[in-house]
């Protein structure tokens, strides 16, 4: 039996995210069509010897120890399988912290892929998925990967038909949002109105892979609250669509733009253009789901 395993962990935008009334819980409930992009960190897992010790090793900016969501993940699979091994876990972070690409989620679910397939499957999938939904409302999402929907506080997620690789170019300004901070801004401010057919149309258009209908259901609530924090994001999303994207968004609660192109020979054109904007541009295209091993 193997004891190292390295795996990739996919980024995410957000195609379509409704935001409805908060809950009692204190979250909102939300509706999201999520999709795997091709920019991944990398996370090696080993089991090691005795003792349940968790070692991080991290290469690029993320939390270290305990505040990274690598070492709560490996910590909660050890605590819910009696597992008395100690683990060791390497990161190699590519994908910019609180951007909105779900980095951080995607690392722990990668984790938890890791530890489940070195100890022999010890965990179902109903099992494995209420784990990842213990750490955050994104990370059962990255256990699914490719394109699906998100429901609850985005922790209930249903595989839907995978879009074709489309491509797209990432813009990322270089602040920091922090989630909460823009839930309060949408609170106060609210969020738009979603467009006609929602997240089912923004299924139908993906399993069609029409790139056009796509771009024209593009949706995010949280949007306006992400722009009026951070001006920087709403000028992005200006230069995107004067540039000639189809279609451009906030991922999830931001800061990073997306812009959809139809083809890489535009997205190569955008990615040049919007470099003069944003100190961070990537070149990628939408992910099909997979176990991701490296």
């Amino acid at each position: 039996m193997r004891d190292s395993v390295l795996l990739e962990a996919p980024a995410k935008v957000n195609l379509y995210l409704e935001v409805g009334a908060k809950r009692r819980d204190g979250y909102h409930a939300v509706r999201t069509v999520m999709q795997a992009v091709e920019l991944c960190d990398l996370v090696g897992v080993e089991l090691a010897g005795r003792g349940g010790v968790i070692a991080l090793e991290v290469e690029g900016e993320a939390p270290r120890g305990e505040d990274n969501l690598c070492h709560r993940a490996a910590a909660a699979f050890l605590e819910a399988t009696g597992l008395r091994r100690s683990v060791r876990i390497r990161l190699v972070k590519r994908i910019p912290v609180a951007a909105g690409l779900g980095g951080g989620s995607s690392d722990a679910a990668a984790v938890l892929r890791g530890l489940n397939f070195l100890a022999g499957e010890v965990l179902g999938s109903r099992e494995l998925l209420e784990l990842a939904a213990s750490l955050g409302m994104d990370v059962p999402f990255f256990l699914v990967g490719g394109t699906a929907m998100g429901e609850g506080r985005g922790e209930r997620v249903s595989p839907l038909a995978q879009a074709p690789p489309l491509p797209l170019v990432l813009a990322n300004p270089g602040t920091p949002l922090s989630t909460a901070e823009v839930y309060r801004r949408y609170d106060a401010a609210g969020g738009g109105e979603p467009p006609r057919g929602g997240a089912e149309a923004m299924g139908e258009a993906l399993r069609a892979g029409d790139a056009r209908r796509v771009a024209s259901l593009l949706f995010n609530s949280l949007q306006p609250a992400a722009c009026s924090l951070v001006p920087a994001v709403g000028a992005l999303l200006e230069h995107a669509l004067w540039a000639g994207a189809r279609g451009a968004l906030v991922s999830g609660s931001g800061p990073t733009v997306f812009a959809l192109v139809s083809d890489q020979g535009e997205a190569e054109e955008l990615e040049k253009e919007m470099g003069r904007h944003a100190p961070l541009v990537v070149r990628t295209s939408f992910r099909s789901a997979g176990v991701g091993l490296a």
